[in-house]
C-alpha cells in the first residue's frame, strides 16, 4: 500500500499548482484514474471512481481560493469508502458470541463453521493458523479440519500449526473424501461444545470445473456460516479475477488479503470488493507471525491512502 500512498501524495502535491477550472479538474481526475490503474486498481473500479469524481467536482461550484489538492481527496474519500463498504454487514465476533450462547443452552447446536478457499500459494494454511490463534486468544474453543486431502504435506503442515496454536485437528487419509473430513470435524466439535470449526481445503482455480465440483460438495456438506477466500495481495489484478471467479461458483462471505506487509501497491483491496459486488475484506495479513492478522477497516484504509 505504501506505493499507492506515495503516489497519491505526489499527485496531490502536483495538482496543488493547478488553477481550479473545468479543464484542469478533468485533467486531474484523469491523472488520478491512471494512478489508481498503475497501482493494481482494476480498470472498472478506476473508471467508476473517475466518473463519480467528475460528477461531484463539476457539479459543485468551487469556492474562491480552493485548490484541487484538497477538493479531490474530500470528494474521493466517500466514494472509495462506499466501494469498500459491503452491502450486507456481518461481524464474526458478534456471530461467535451469539453461537456461544446458543451452544450453552442447546448441546446439539453446532459451532460456527468457517470454510477457507483459495488457490495454491496464497498463504491459506498459514492464514487459517493465524485465524485460529486469534479466536483462541479471544476465548473461543476451535477445531481445525484438514480437508486438503490432495496436496502432499498439507495435513502435516496444518498439524504443526495446530500444535503450536494449541487447537484440535481432525484429519483423514490422503485421497480420502474431503467433505467427509469436514463433516467429521463439525460432528466432533459439536460433541465437544466447541465454538468454531475452521476448514482447510486444497488449493484450486475456480475455472477448474472438476475440482470446483469437489469444493461445492464440501460447501454443501459443511454448510458454512462463512465462506472466506484467501487472496495474495501481490497478485494485483489476478487477485480481483480470483475473487470474481470464486464468488460465481461459491457465494463468498468474506475475503482475507495476505502479504500486505510486502511493498504492495494496495489497489487489490478496492478491486476485490467491487468485483464481488460487495463481499467485504474481513482481515489483512501483515506478517509471518500468528498475531499478524488485522481486522480490515475501510475508513482507516482510505484515510491512509488520501493522507498527503
Amino acid at each position: 500500500m505504501s506505493v499507492l500512498k506515495k503516489g497519491v501524495a505526489s499527485f496531490l502535491k502536483k495538482v496543488k499548482t493547478y488553477e481550479v477550472n473545468e479543464k484542469n479538474i478533468r485533467k486531474a481526475i484523469r491523472e488520478f484514474e491512471l494512478l489508481l490503474i498503475s497501482n493494481d486498481v482494476s480498470l472498472e473500479v478506476a473508471k467508476e471512481v473517475s466518473k463519480r469524481l467528475t460528477e461531484n467536482l463539476l457539479g459543485t461550484r468551487a469556492p474562491r481560493f480552493s485548490d484541487l489538492s484538497k477538493m479531490i481527496p474530500q470528494s474521493a474519500k466517500p466514494i472509495l469508502i462506499q466501494i469498500l463498504t459491503p452491502k450486507v454487514t456481518k461481524n464474526i465476533f458478534n456471530d461467535l458470541e451469539d453461537r456461544k450462547k446458543q451452544i450453552s443452552t442447546n448441546s446439539k447446536k453446532r459451532p460456527l463453521v468457517f470454510l477457507f478457499l483459495g488457490i495454491n500459494g496464497t498463504g491459506k494454511t498459514t492464514t487459517i493458523a493465524k485465524f485460529a490463534y486469534l479466536l483462541k486468544n479471544r476465548g473461543y474453543k476451535v477445531v481445525l479440519a484438514a480437508s486438503d486431502t490432495f496436496r502432499s504435506g498439507a495435513q502435516e503442515q496444518l498439524k504443526i500449526h495446530s500444535e503450536k496454536v494449541g487447537v484440535k485437528l481432525i484429519s483423514g487419509k490422503y485421497g480420502s473424501d474431503s467433505a467427509a473430513v469436514a463433516f467429521d470435524a463439525i460432528s466432533h466439535a459439536t460433541s465437544k461444545y466447541a465454538d468454531a470449526v475452521i476448514i482447510d481445503t486444497s488449493g484450486r482455480m475456480a475455472i477448474n470445473k472438476d475440482l470446483m465440483q469437489e469444493m461445492k460438495k464440501i460447501h454443501r456438506v459443511s454448510n458454512p456460516d462463512y465462506a472466506i477466500l484467501i487472496v495474495d495481495a501481490l497478485a494485483g489484478n489476478d487477485a480481483t479475477q480470483q475473487a470474481r471467479d470464486f464468488n460465481k461458483e461459491i457465494p463468498l462471505t468474506g475475503i482475507i488479503l495476505t502479504k500486505m506487509d510486502a511493498d504492495t501497491r494496495g489497489g487489490a483491496i478496492l478491486s476485490a470488493t467491487f468485483a464481488t459486488e460487495g463481499v467485504p475484506i474481513l482481515f489483512i495479513g501483515t506478517g509471518q507471525n500468528y498475531k499478524d492478522l488485522e481486522e480490515f477497516n475501510p475508513q482507516e484504509y482510505v484515510n491512509q491512502i488520501l493522507r498527503s
